[in-house]
């Protein structure tokens, strides 16, 4: 071995006792307090009914769903308010329909294009418009929401597909979504 190795190799053992071996490096450090007092506490977002929906048909008559039969040019419109409770410094949402509002009563063509036809057709308004965000408050806020479901008259060859076809309400549900 050449006397450039072997002093390489004196030096970096030299080193490696100083840093580790024999403990006299110290690293300094130090802390200081931040000086904030307090916690975090995190906001809320609820919904709840605060009057029952009914159900409208485009003449403004009450209609029951369990004995309605809906026909191409029908439109079906659902009134409710409820209480949001939106609390959180920098909280915005949207109110909407659940994904499973509108679906096929059994797995058959005749169900399936009609949950198609009316989910394609739905709309609502919150408060009046066609806006459907909200901004926390911090106390609850009654909102009037609206949900039109419209079978659109299309041509005779799609809307026979949905003939006789059968939909299910059950999980028909006003949703809110932080934004």
């Amino acid at each position: 071995m050449n006397k450039l190795a072997k002093s390489s190799i004196a030096v970096t053992a030299g080193i490696a006792l100083l840093m580790g071996g024999a403990g006299t490096l110290a690293y300094w450090n130090d802390t200081i307090d931040a000086g904030t007092t307090g916690s975090i506490s995190a906001g809320t977002l609820t919904l709840s009914n605060a009057t029952a929906g009914t159900w409208t048909d485009q003449y403004g008559a009450t209609i029951d769903l369990a004995t309605f039969r809906a026909v191409p040019g029908d439109v079906l419109t659902y009134n409710t308010t409820v209480d949001v409770t939106a609390i959180g410094d920098n909280l915005t949402g949207t109110i909407g329909i659940g994904t499973a509002s509108i679906s096929p009563a059994t797995a058959g063509a005749a169900d399936t294009e009609l949950a198609a036809l009316l989910t394609d057709s739905a709309s609502f308004t919150v408060n009046g418009s066609a806006v459907n965000s909200f901004t926390a408050t911090g106390t609850p806020q009654a909102v009037d929401v609206t949900v039109t479901i419209s079978w659109p008259s299309g041509t005779a060859a799609a809307d026979n597909l949905a003939k006789l076809g059968s939909v299910s309400l059950a999980d028909f549900a006003i949703t809110a979504t932080q934004a």
